[in-house]
């Protein structure tokens, strides 16, 4: 009698309990749902329809960019084929073209078909000057130099920065380095005066609340988040999804992202 069988047995039985109940899971790995969006273009105001817009998608897993047709006279477009995921996106129009002010969550089930509206906001040319400066920089090296630190306070953390080159925002990841200075940040207060401003254009004094010491002369940086690249380098504004149905999430605000660029006069 061979002694090993039921070993063997046991064995057997084992692998064919494992495929029984993983071989669904593979299968689903193969076959990616898929569905549409049917979505509105307006302009600034939010009501008026834009013709003649073509949407593109960018798949920030896959890197693969999908195109919706060119939007009507009423401003209705259409993207077909298109996974659950996270996406930026940008829209091409024969004045320009427009970066996504933010990124876009897309969960959807085979063959449905999920409603967006974007409206698009033109920059002035002082502020399109200034985003393609900064973009330029960040392809290569992944941050820009944008400003010196021309005054600390250390009572309340702010540092007036002068803007040479590009801008600061709101929300804007910096680098601040210099002899005894090497950090990164989040612009959570920004103010150009006493007001609050979502940016500061080059040739301005930005306060910036730090989150820890600088020195007069340090060096202000600002990095590109490697997931939130956008899809065009001159932008001539920015897009911004106005509603959505259940099944896109548009307020995500950012993506974690450990891998942070090495200043090139580190």
């Amino acid at each position: 009698m061979n002694k090993g069988a039921p070993g063997k047995l046991i064995s057997i039985l084992i692998v064919f309990i494992f495929l029984f109940y993983t071989a669904p899971l593979f299968s689903a790995t193969q076959s990616t749902a898929k569905g549409n969006i049917i979505g509105f273009l307006y302009a600034q105001d939010g009501t008026t329809p834009l013709e003649g817009g073509v949407v593109k998608f960018k798949n920030l897993t896959t890197g693969i960019v999908l195109e919706s047709s060119k939007s009507n006279s009423n401003g209705i477009f259409k993207v077909e084929g298109i996974e659950s995921g996270i996406y930026t996106y940008g829209i091409v129009t024969a004045e320009g073209d427009f970066n996504a002010d933010n990124l876009v969550g897309i969960r959807i089930q085979e063959n449905e078909t999920a409603k967006m509206s974007i409206a698009l906001k033109p920059f002035s040319k002082e502020e399109a000057a200034a985003v393609a400066e900064i973009l330029k920089d960040q392809e290569i090296s992944g941050e820009t130099l944008v400003g010196t630190v021309a005054n600390f306070d250390p009572n309340t953390r702010i540092a007036q920065i002068q803007v040479f080159k590009g801008m600061i925002k709101h929300k804007d990841k910096i680098h601040a380095k210099g002899k005894s200075t090497d950090f990164y940040q989040e612009v959570s207060v920004l103010l150009a005066g006493n007001s609050t401003v979502r940016q500061v254009l080059a040739g301005q004094i930005a306060s910036v609340k730090m989150d820890k010491k600088t020195s007069q002369g340090d060096l202000v940086y600002v990095v590109r988040k490697k997931s939130l690249f956008p899809l065009f380098l001159a932008p001539l504004g920015a897009a911004t999804i106005l509603a959505a149905s259940t099944g896109i999430n548009y307020g995500i605000v950012k993506i974690n992202d450990e891998r942070i660029p090495v200043s090139p006069h580190r």
